[in-house]
């Protein structure tokens, strides 16, 4: 699914500062968790160490994001994917699970959109 990256993630009205995510309106129930991926301090740098750390893993090795002042955590596991985690989701396991290559390609098209727009 190709996202509707924003920087308005909640179609505020009169909102003078940029909060860098993807518009809420186009996320359908399974990929709602993606809602926390709103930040008002994303710069290409955060994304590109998010990317670097997660290519660097081996093994069995996780890297873990916490987004600051979200409810959504991602793991990663380089051979068993991305995984999303909302603190509102009432699910024990990943509310998304996506493949390393799919999760790369999406930091990678946030990244271009951050930069763009910063």
């Amino acid at each position: 699914m190709e996202y509707k990256f924003t920087t308005n993630p909640y179609g505020q009205k009169n909102m003078s500062d940029k909060m860098f995510g993807i518009d809420v309106a186009t996320l359908s129930q399974e990929d709602w968790a993606l809602e926390g991926i709103g930040w008002d301090e994303w710069t290409v740098e955060e994304i590109q160490m998010i990317i670097d750390e997660s290519k660097a893993l081996q093994g069995n090795q996780e890297y873990t994001y916490q987004i600051a002042g979200s409810d959504l955590m991602i793991i990663v596991d380089k051979p068993l994917g991305a995984y999303f985690f909302s603190a509102r989701s009432e699910k024990e396991e990943a509310d998304i699970i996506w493949s390393f290559d799919k999760f790369i390609d999406f930091m990678e098209q946030f990244k271009a959109f951050v930069r763009e727009n910063s």
